[in-house]
C-alpha cells in the first residue's frame, strides 16, 4: 500500500481541486450584492459546462499529448498550470466584481481549470493499487478543500461581514491561492519521492474507445456507478438550495432561522467529510448492494421535504440529525461509486482514463442536473407560499 505522506499529497491534491470552487460558493452572496440574484446560475453556466466540455476533449486528445510530451510532462502541466491559474484568478473576482462579462469570463476559465485538474487526479488515482486506496483519499480531499475554504473564510473575517471590504476579500483569496498551490506541491512531492507515482507514469497511454457502440458498452457496464452518482448527488443538490426554508423551534416565528441555516451548512460540510473519510476504514458494497442503499437514501430526502413543508412538528436537533445521515452518506455512497467503477475497470480491463474521465463527467451532470431541479422547484416552492 501507499504511505501516510503519499495519502496525505492525495488529499491536499483533492483540496486544492475544489478550493477554488467553494470559495465562490461562499462568495455567492457577496456577489449577488454586486450582479443580483442570477449570478449563482450565470456560475453554473458558465463554470460546470465548460469543466465537462474540458472533460470530453481530454477523453479525445489526452493519450495523444501524453505520447507526444510523455506522462511525467504532462502531468507536471497539468497540475502546474491549473493550480497557478486559480490561484491568479482568485483575486480578481472582487477587481471584477461589477463587470459581469468578465466574471464569466473568470468563472470559464475556472471552470476549465477544475475539469483538468479533477479528471486527471482521478485518471492518477484509476491507475494505482487498489491496495492504495487512492480514490478515497483523493475523494476526503475533495470535501477537505470545502471544510477548510469555510476555515478561511472565517478567518479573514469575510464570511462573518454583511459588508465585507477589500482586505477581508484579498486575506480570503489569498489563503485559497495557497491552497491552491499547495496541490502543486503535493504532486511534485509524489512526482519525485513516490515509487507508486512513478509506476503510474509508466504505464501507456491508452486510446479512447474507438467507435459510438464501445462507448455505450462501458457506459452499460458502468450503469450502477452511474446511476448510484446521479441518484446520491443529485439528490444532496436539490436539498442544499432549501436550508433556507427549514422552520426553527428556537424563535417565535419559524423563519427567523438564520442561525438553523448556518448550522445545517456546516452540518453539510463536516458530516460530508466523516462519511468520505469513514470509506478509507471500509471496503466498497457490491454493486446492487450499493445501488439498494442508494435508493434507500432517498427517503431520507422525502423526510427532508416533508420537515421544512410544515411548522406543526419543529426540532432543530431532528432536522439537524437528518441532515447529518443524508450528508455522512453522501460523502459515503459517492465515493463507492468511483471505487466500484475503479473494481470494474481492473476486473474487466476496462480503460481507466476513459472510465476516470466518464465517473466525472456524471459527477457534474448530476451536480448540473440538481441544481436546475432544486432552482426549478424552489420556484414552484416560493410561488405556493
Amino acid at each position: 500500500g501507499s504511505q501516510s505522506w503519499e495519502k496525505a499529497c492525495l488529499t491536499i491534491l483533492g483540496a486544492s481541486t475544489t478550493g477554488p470552487m467553494y470559495t465562490v460558493m461562499y462568495m455567492s452572496g457577496w456577489l449577488k450584492q454586486h450582479q443580483g440574484n442570477s449570478i449563482v446560475l450565470e456560475l453554473f453556466i458558465t463554470f460546470y459546462p465548460l469543466a465537462l466540455g474540458i472533460l470530453l476533449l481530454q477523453v479525445c486528445f489526452d493519450h495523444i499529448i501524453d505520447e507526444i510530451l510523455g506522462r511525467w510532462t504532462c502531468n507536471m502541466l497539468r497540475f502546474g498550470v491549473t493550480s497557478i491559474m486559480n490561484a491568479l484568478l482568485l483575486p480578481l473576482i472582487y477587481m471584477y466584481a461589477n463587470d459581469t462579462m468578465s466574471l464569466w469570463v473568470i468563472f470559464a476559465l475556472m471552470g476549465f481549470s477544475h475539469g483538468v485538474a479533477l479528471g486527471s487526479s482521478f485518471e492518477l488515482c484509476l491507475h494505482m493499487p487498489r491496495r492504495c486506496k487512492g480514490i478515497e483519499y483523493l475523494n476526503v480531499g475533495l470535501q477537505v478543500g470545502g471544510v477548510a475554504t469555510g476555515i478561511f473564510g472565517v478567518l479573514s473575517g469575510f464570511t462573518l461581514q454583511e459588508h465585507p471590504q477589500s482586505y477581508h476579500f484579498y486575506g480570503f483569496a489569498l489563503l485559497t491561492s495557497m491552497l491552491c498551490l499547495s496541490g502543486f506541491g503535493a504532486v511534485m512531492l509524489l512526482h519525485f519521492y513516490s515509487d507508486i507515482y512513478a509506476k503510474v507514469m509508466k504505464i501507456q497511454p491508452e486510446p479512447p474507445p474507438a467507435s459510438l457502440w464501445e462507448v455505450l458498452e462501458l457506459l452499460y457496464t458502468l450503469r450502477v456507478c452511474i446511476a448510484a452518482t446521479l441518484l446520491t448527488s443529485g439528490a444532496t443538490l436539490l436539498c442544499n438550495g432549501f436550508y433556507t426554508y427549514a422552520p426553527t423551534s428556537r424563535k417565535i416565528n419559524p423563519m427567523d432561522n438564520s442561525v438553523l441555516v448556518v448550522l445545517l451548512v456546516y452540518v453539510n460540510l463536516c458530516s460530508d467529510l466523516i462519511g468520505r473519510t469513514v470509506t478509507t476504514y471500509f471496503g466498497c458494497p457490491s454493486g446492487m448492494s450499493l445501488l439498494k442503499l442508494v435508493l434507500g437514501r432517498q427517503v431520507l430526502v422525502v423526510v427532508f421535504f416533508i420537515y421544512i413543508s410544515q411548522q406543526k412538528f419543529l426540532q432543530d436537533i431532528f432536522i439537524l440529525i437528518v441532515l447529518h445521515i443524508l450528508m455522512v452518506s453522501h460523502g459515503m455512497f459517492t465515493t463507492w461509486s468511483f471505487v466500484h467503477a475503479n473494481s470494474l475497470a481492473t476486473v474487466k480491463g476496462l480503460q481507466r482514463a476513459f472510465v476516470s474521465k466518464m465517473c466525472v463527467i456524471i459527477l457534474f451532470i448530476a451536480i448540473l442536473f440538481g441544481s436546475l431541479l432544486g432552482n426549478a422547484v424552489e420556484r414552484i416552492w416560493f410561488i405556493s407560499i
